[in-house]
C-alpha cells in the first residue's frame, strides 16, 4: 500500500533538469519525432543522470502521468473492444509464455557475456516491472542492481526503437478504438480522471501491481464500456502525462550502475536488441497466420514496457484497448508464474544445456537449481 509521501521542493539544479526535459519534448514535438513528450523527456533527463547530474524524479509526478495515461487508455474501451480482448485472450497467453521461456533461453548467454550469474540474468530479461522483477529475483537469491539495470534499458531502447521503426516502415492499423472521438468536455474530464482515482484506490486495496496506471484504466474504461464516457483526454493533458512517464524512465539511470556494470550493460543491451528481434519475428507470424494487423502484434509482442506501448499505439492510431490487454495479461503471467518457469526450466536442463553452448561453468545456485 505505501505510506504518504513527503512533498518536497525540487533544487535549482532539479529545476534546470526538468526545464531540459520540456525543451527536448518541444524539440522532439516539432522535429514530428513520434511519442516526443515521452521521447525527448526521457533522453533529455537520462543524459544528465547518467552525467551525474540531479534529476527531477518525483514519485508524485509520475503517478500523476500513470492515472492520466491509463484513463486516457480506459476511453479507448468499449463494448466491442472488450468482445475482441475475449476473442485474442488464448493468444495473449501464448505471446506472454513464448516470451517469458525466451527469456530463460537466452539466460545463459546474457550470464556469460555479462560476467553475471543465470540467475540474475534470468530476472534481467523477463519483461516485467522493473520493482516486481528486483524483489522477486532478490527473494530468489539474484543481485537486485544489474536487474534493475537491465529493465530499465529494456523499456527505454524499446520505446525509443519500436516507434520510429513502426512510423519508418509505414505499418498501419486497421483497428482504431475511441481515439478519433472529440476531446471530453471539462466536467467529463474531471470525472475521468475521479473515475480512474477510483480505479486506483480499488486496485490498490487489491494489491494490484502498477495500481496507478492499471486502476485508472479500469476505473475510466468500466465507464466507457458502459457508454457514459465517450472521447479523448484533452490533448495538453495526454502530453502531460506522456511528459510525466518520460522523465520517471528516464531518472531510473544512475551513473553509479553504470560504472559498476560497463561489461553488463554493453550485453544486456545486445541481449534485448535480440529478443526485441526474436519477438517481432513472432509477431510477423502471428499476424500472417492470425489476420491481426502488424502493427498491433508488434506492439502486442514486444516486451517493451506497458505504459510506453500503450501510449505508442495510442499515438499511431492502433487498437490501444488491444495492445494494452496484451501487456496486462504478459504482466500477470510474468510475475504470477516467472519463478514457477524458472524451476521448471531448471528441471528440464534448459539452464544447463545453454550454459554448456556458451562455454559457461555450469555451478551450483545458478544453472543447475536445486529446487
Amino acid at each position: 500500500m505505501g505510506g504518504r509521501l513527503a512533498a518536497r521542493r525540487p533544487s535549482p539544479r532539479e529545476v534546470a533538469a526538468l526545464l531540459a526535459a520540456l525543451a527536448a519534448g518541444a524539440l522532439f514535438y516539432r522535429l514530428a519525432v513520434p511519442l516526443a513528450w515521452v521521447l525527448g523527456p526521457l533522453v533529455a533527463t537520462a543524459a544528465l543522470a547518467i552525467a551525474g547530474w540531479p534529476v527531477f524524479a518525483s514519485v508524485n509526478a509520475r503517478r500523476f502521468g500513470q492515472v492520466t495515461i491509463g484513463a486516457s487508455i480506459g476511453l479507448n474501451i468499449s463494448a466491442a473492444v472488450l468482445a475482441t480482448i475475449v476473442m485474442w485472450l488464448p493468444v495473449m497467453v501464448a505471446t506472454a509464455i513464448f516470451a517469458i521461456v525466451l527469456g530463460g533461453i537466452i539466460a545463459a548467454p546474457l550470464a556469460r557475456w555479462g560476467g553475471i550469474d543465470v540467475r540474475t540474468a534470468y530476472y534481467s530479461m523477463m519483461p516485467g516491472g522493473l520493482t516486481e522483477m528486483a524483489n522477486i529475483g532478490l527473494a530468489a537469491g539474484a543481485r537486485p542492481e544489474p536487474i534493475a539495470l537491465a529493465q530499465s534499458l529494456r523499456v527505454t531502447l524499446l520505446v525509443v526503437i519500436l516507434p520510429p521503426l513502426i512510423v519508418a516502415l509505414d505499418i498501419h492499423g486497421d483497428a482504431v478504438d475511441g481515439l478519433a472521438g472529440q476531446p471530453l468536455p471539462w466536467l467529463h474530464t474531471l470525472l475521468a480522471l475521479a473515475l480512474g482515482a477510483g480505479g486506483v484506490w480499488l486496485a490498490r486495496l487489491l494489491r494490484f501491481n502498477n495500481p496507478w496506471m492499471l486502476g485508472a484504466l479500469i476505473g475510466t474504461g468500466t465507464a466507457a464500456a458502459l457508454g457514459l464516457l465517450v472521447g479523448k483526454l484533452p490533448t495538453w493533458l495526454f502530453y502531460a502525462g506522456q511528459f510525466m512517464i518520460g522523465i520517471a524512465v528516464g531518472a531510473r539511470f544512475r551513473r553509479e550502475s553504470l560504472m559498476r556494470l560497463p561489461r553488463f550493460a554493453v550485453a544486456v543491451t545486445g541481449t534485448i536488441i535480440i529478443v526485441a528481434a526474436i519477438m517481432g519475428a513472432y509477431a510477423a507470424l502471428l499476424s500472417r497466420l492470425s489476420g491481426l494487423d502488424l502493427a498491433s502484434a508488434a506492439l502486442g509482442a514486444s516486451p517493451g514496457g506497458f505504459a510506453e506501448m500503450a501510449i505508442t499505439a495510442q499515438t499511431l492510431h492502433l487498437s490501444v484497448g488491444l495492445v494494452t490487454a496484451f501487456h496486462v495479461v504478459r504482466a500477470f503471467l510474468v510475475n504470477a508464474a516467472v519463478e514457477h518457469i524458472r524451476v521448471l526450466l531448471a528441471r528440464i536442463g534448459v539452464f544447463t544445456t545453454m550454459s554448456r553452448l556458451v562455454g559457461l561453468p555450469c555451478e551450483p545456485g545458478s544453472t543447475r537449481e536445486r529446487e
